[in-house]
């Protein structure tokens, strides 16, 4: 094991938001350009803000505050077009309706009540009736991306998939691979795992986000990443917490939103550094 330098990536951009990072919302349009969104939530004013950022330069496009209700969430970017899910039953973890909404002026563009995404593309949207019991009786309807409305498809609605986007998988202390990365981390880090470790593999760097107490008892998060030959090339603490009260409408988190302690796109990890700051590392230096 060598560690001659534990924050030896290079940094490809640096971020900071007046309010904290909920989670990240990205680009699910291969070929459009890169971008994701900053969902800033203050739960003191019971602000939400939608902050918009270019990839893979990490420049800011626009904040705005959008005329949706705290509980909205939103889903993922088609085109550069955002859809969002609204949760106005704060009992229920149903969506209450489905939208798209303008990440320059914060106004829905168009709004389908009782709906929850099933799937979309660069043109069209995928929906049925949202249900407390079962999707599967519900018939899936099609909408137009851009104005909401409805369409004749044969299609099926499209799987969720980016290539360019990558997010890690969770090992509970019940999976079979929690003690292989327990082990591997200690190691790396002297440092004892509390609760779920997750783990991505990209390239010859192994990465790893965990829970675990220093010798105050103080719970912090930290991020670790190796390589193949043990090579720390970065180990650093992060803006995530276990207690951190997630809103109702995480309670139907879609797998293409970056809710976790990291994610990477192409080249690039994307770190919670602190709960108001991002930052992005290469993983391999740029030619």
């Amino acid at each position: 094991m060598t560690d001659a330098n534990p924050n030896s990536l290079p940094i490809a951009f640096q971020l900071r938001f007046s309010d904290p990072v909920w989670r990240l919302v990205f680009e699910q349009v291969d070929t459009s350009p890169g971008l994701f969104v900053a969902e800033l939530r203050n739960r003191d004013s019971q602000t939400l803000t939608f902050a918009t950022v270019a990839l893979p330069d990490g420049k800011p496009v626009s904040e705005i505050t959008p005329s949706l209700p705290f509980h909205s969430s939103l889903i993922g970017l088609w085109n550069g077009q955002a859809l969002y899910h609204r949760f106005d039953n704060n009992r229920l973890p149903v969506p209450t309706a489905l939208g798209n909404v303008d990440l320059k002026t914060g106004q829905p563009r168009w709004e389908w009540p009782q709906h929850v995404l099933t799937g979309a593309n660069a043109e069209q949207v995928w929906a049925q009736r949202a249900s407390l019991t079962d999707l599967a009786t519900s018939p899936v309807v099609a909408f137009r991306l851009a104005d909401g409305e409805p369409v004749e498809t044969a299609e099926n609605p499209p799987v969720f998939n980016n290539s360019r986007l990558s997010f890690p998988v969770s090992y509970t202390t019940a999976s079979t691979w929690w003690p292989v990365v327990d082990r591997y981390i200690k190691k790396q880090t002297q440092q004892q795992p509390i609760g779920p470790v997750e783990y991505l593999e990209i390239g010859d760097k192994l990465i790893f986000s965990y829970y675990y107490r220093e010798t105050n008892d103080q719970l912090h998060a930290s991020v670790l990443i190796t390589d193949r030959l043990r090579t720390t090339w970065l180990h650093q603490k992060t803006g995530q917490h276990p207690e951190t009260a997630r809103p109702l409408s995480d309670s139907n988190v879609q797998p293409l939103v970056g809710n976790g302690s990291f994610c990477v796109w192409q080249n690039q990890i994307i770190i919670q550094t602190t709960s108001t700051c991002l930052t992005s590392y290469f993983l391999k230096s740029m030619p």
